[in-house]
């Protein structure tokens, strides 16, 4: 049956709400990560630093530890994923040092599921510390790991992402569902502020308060981004001075 055009406000809203709670849920449900300590990561050529490690599980390791993990996941990457493993090489023979760094960035998934959050030099965010950024890291780790989440008879949640400061979710409408989603474009085009700022307005009463503004008031935006098989739906944005 075809969705009312009066409805298509509430419809929307609705979905991206669900998102909201079913990811709150989901990221604050399972045990909060931490990333107080970290190891400094050098580079063996210079001696200077090139990123930290940090522990997300509040267990106390030792540079032995790191070095021991960090073995492990290059050996394992040679064996498993020689593409990069060969790129890397590469790179050595006319940048070591850029070769290191790499090799860092290469094996961090790796050395997330030994419970370490690396976090490279230069890949810093102004105005938010590196802790937070390792911690957040490690809660979409866990988020992402339970993806794609059924959201409802016609919505997906099927990625949560981290771009520098934003924390993107990626809704995806499923196939038999697309007349609807037909009927959500055809709204927004002829509606867009009003519709778009309806499901600003609910996201802000749900983010904008304790205990759920911690990551807004770190520096962190959140984008929503809802698509169908014709591409983009809508795409919402909600950062710390949108609560002001």
């Amino acid at each position: 049956m075809p969705v009312a055009r009066s409805q298509l406000p509430r419809i929307s809203t609705f979905v991206a709400l669900k998102v909201i709670y079913c990811a709150l849920f989901a990221a604050f449900s399972l045990s909060p990560a931490r990333a107080d300590g970290y190891l400094v990561m050098q580079s063996p050529l210079t001696g200077q630093e090139i990123g930290r490690a940090y522990r997300t599980d509040g267990m106390n390791r030792t540079e032995a530890d790191i070095s021991n993990d960090q073995n492990a996941c290059i050996k394992d990457l040679r064996e498993h994923s020689k593409a990069d493993a060969g790129r890397i090489a590469e790179l050595s023979r006319t940048d070591r040092e850029a070769a290191w760094i790499e090799l860092a960035i290469a094996v961090g998934p790796c050395m997330a599921k030994k419970g370490w959050r690396i976090v490279i030099l230069g890949g810093d965010i102004p105005g938010i510390k590196r802790s937070e950024i390792a911690a957040l890291d490690a809660v979409l780790d866990k988020l992402s790991s339970s993806l794609p989440h059924r959201i409802d008879q016609h919505t997906d949640l099927v990625s949560v992402r981290r771009y520098k400061a934003d924390v993107i979710y990626t809704l995806r409408v499923r196939p038999q569902s697309q007349g609807m989603a037909d009927d959500i474009r055809s709204f927004m085009i002829v509606n867009p502020h009003t519709t778009e700022a309806g499901i600003k307005d609910l996201m802000k009463r749900s983010y904008c308060v304790p205990p759920f503004d911690v990551y807004l008031k770190d520096g962190f935006a959140f984008s929503w981004e809802n698509f169908d098989e014709k591409g983009l739906l809508w795409r919402v944005r909600l950062a710390s001075n949108d609560c002001l």
